[in-house]
């Protein structure tokens, strides 16, 4: 059943009546009844939730009992940590469940590629958008998913916080400093911004005006992601955005051009026909692992939202827009590839002419690594440097030779060979290794004698200290303490302990067990790490504490309870934020003050290093 909600009017009865005496009387007459005509006619599955709003009202009467009941229903207040349980489902992808589209490119990505330092899997390529700005609204609008989308992590980094302007075709940052969503999610945003407005009064100025938001509303209509989302926040907060229910409802509180009118009592009409296969699909620019691709626009009855983008038959990515750039694929491959048109009833067109594309093949190899230099010497290590390789495309590593056999393998242009023996002459060479596992020629050698043992065993250190601290994607997490006394160390006096945010308190220690060789090292990890190299190096694997730590947490080795040696610094600063840091080879002690210069910074989760020094 539908409700109706009728217009107010007036009722005009006229009594007519006369007495010249008892004997004459004229009997009344009423007039034609006056026709009640609804004004909406609300779908049977809303009446319950908009019982009570008289919508003969307008302008500011509808709009606070818009506000009232929007506001009423919102009983669960979620905080912005709690959308991943939410918002994955609001913007599923109704042709494929386990993927979300993102808002402007409308790309469709699989759902655990969103950004988070808590989601182990690789790669994380969205993020969260808020609509309207975080840093314009209060606490309990920063977590409210009607304005929250998922979104590229670079595109949400262009838009920014700048506020929206006109503009035509594909999403674009205007002028440097003004954001155009794109033709097919201008009604989406205007109806969030909106809602906004009604939920919470946020002001429209800062974000483009009410005038252009009112003709997005008009020109863009509710889409069926828009109600699908509508539906699962309505299930997750308890309230709804009623310009998605009807965006007619805009035009009744602050005028403009006449919006869509989802409540005239008509059905819907249903919409079959799919749209026309993308023409002239066109292979632009390739290369090693990447094709760029633009094709003709589609044409549909109602409207074209995305195009799908298949290679050798398999759906690989989506855009709203009539180019695309396909990444990781594999070099010297022959692909064919096709596109697909998508409505905004989610009918899909036919497949266009398939076009075949090869990649590049890559088979030059690396230069091979010049100026092999020998630098520190001990009784049991030599720091080796040399100049980096050059590529036609980008060198990835290099391997290290010790008298002709494979030793290790770094990505950097410096490394220290431990484990060596006293008074031993050894030979050393490394080559270069490109992204292709493309090998140089192995470099001229140099040769190294170790020194003799001291009184100490030959160690150039009197303490433990750490050598490396891995701050990885997701729980790839790891701290490496070196021993280069000379010595055999009992770890029983030692621990690590870590503070929380640099508040300056040190807590959750972990008390080192066993004990370490002289030139050997002692890895802790995160026992939720899943790089193998990670894994592979470990010599303790913890829970959590005190290896969960973030870029802005310092970590501290204690012997005997006393802090001997520190990464970080006091103060919330992201001192290491993924990244990996090896401490230098010419580095020998440990120090209490975190000094940069000690360190190497390399790119995160790189762990070629890890569990030796």
């Amino acid at each position: 059943m539908k409700k109706s909600f009728y217009l107010p009017f007036l009722s005009i009865l006229f009594l007519i009546g006369c007495s010249s005496d008892d004997d004459d009387v004229t009997t009344p007459v009423d007039p034609d009844p006056v026709e009640e005509t609804p004004y909406y006619e609300i779908p049977e599955a809303l009446v319950g939730y908009y019982e009570g709003i008289d919508f003969s009202e307008e302008n500011e009467e509808l709009y606070d009992d818009l506000a009232t009941r929007t506001i009423a229903k919102h009983t669960n207040m979620l905080d912005y940590t709690d959308r991943h349980d939410y918002l994955y489902k609001a913007d599923e992808d109704p042709a494929k469940p386990d993927n979300v589209v993102l808002i402007y490119t409308g790309e469709s990505r699989y759902w655990e590629e969103y950004l988070s330092g808590g989601n182990s899997y690789d790669p994380q390529t969205f993020n969260t958008e808020h609509v309207y700005p975080q840093s314009l609204v209060d606490n309990t609008a920063k977590g409210d998913l009607h304005h929250l989308r998922a979104a590229d992590v670079q595109v949400n980094q262009s838009r920014g916080n700048y506020p929206f302007t006109d503009g035509e075709g594909s999403y674009e940052l205007i002028d440097g400093n003004k954001f155009f969503p794109g033709d097919e999610w201008r009604g989406d945003v205007a109806r969030m911004i909106m809602y906004m407005n009604l939920r919470y009064n946020e002001p429209f100025d800062e974000m483009g005006g009410l005038e252009l938001f009112l003709e997005w509303n008009a020109e863009d209509p509710v889409s069926t992601l828009e109600l699908q989302r509508n539906e699962v926040i309505y299930d997750a907060q308890g309230n709804r955005n009623p310009f998605i229910d009807n965006p007619h409802l805009a035009t009744r509180l602050w005028g403009g051009d006449e919006a869509q009118n989802r409540w005239n009592g008509e059905p819907v009409e249903e919409d079959n026909e799919a749209p026309s296969a993308p023409q002239a699909v066109t292979v632009s620019e390739v290369g090693y692992e990447t094709l760029d691709l633009s094709w003709e626009a589609a044409t549909d009855n109602v409207g074209v939202v995305k195009y799908n983008i298949m290679l050798d038959g398999e759906s690989v990515t989506s855009t709203s827009s009539t180019s695309t750039s396909l990444s990781d694929l594999t070099p010297g491959t022959t692909y064919s590839i096709t596109v697909t048109a998508v409505d905004t009833a989610g009918n899909v067109s036919e497949e266009s002419d398939a076009v075949e594309a090869t990649t590049n093949e890559d088979t030059q190899a690396p230069s091979t690594p010049a100026n092999l230099t020998v630098g520190t010497v001990t009784a049991n290590s030599v720091s080796l440097s040399w100049d980096a390789s050059t590529d036609n495309v980008e060198v990835k590593e290099y391997d290290l030779f010790l008298d002709g056999e494979y030793n290790a393998t770094t990505t950097n242009t410096e490394f220290t060979v431990a484990g060596l023996e006293a008074e031993t002459q050894y030979s050393f060479t490394v080559l270069a290794r490109d992204i292709y596992d493309n090998e140089s020629a192995q470099s001229a050698a140099v040769e190294a004698t170790t020194t003799e043992e001291t009184g100490n065993g030959g160690g150039t250190s009197a303490e433990l200290f750490f050598s490396e601290y891995v701050e990885g994607g997701g729980l790839n997490k790891a701290v490496e303490i070196a021993n280069i006394t000379g010595e055999e160390v009992d770890l029983s006096a030692y621990s690590i302990q870590k503070q929380v945010n640099g508040d300056g308190e040190w807590r959750d220690a972990y008390a080192l067990e066993g004990t370490l060789a002289s030139g050997d090292v002692f890895v802790v990890i995160n026992g939720g790490a899943d790089i193998q190299a990670i894994i592979d190096a470990s010599d303790a694997s913890l829970s959590g504490a005190p290896v969960d730590f973030n870029g802005d947490d310092p970590i501290g080795l204690f012997k005997d309870g006393v802090l001997i040696d520190m990464i970080g610094v006091d103060g919330d600063v992201e001192f290491a934020k993924d990244v990996t840091l090896r401490r230098k080879s010419t580095v020998t002690a440990p120090n209490t003050t975190y000094t940069e210069d000690e360190w190497e910074v390399l790119e995160k989760n790189t762990v070629d290093g890890l569990g030796t020094y």
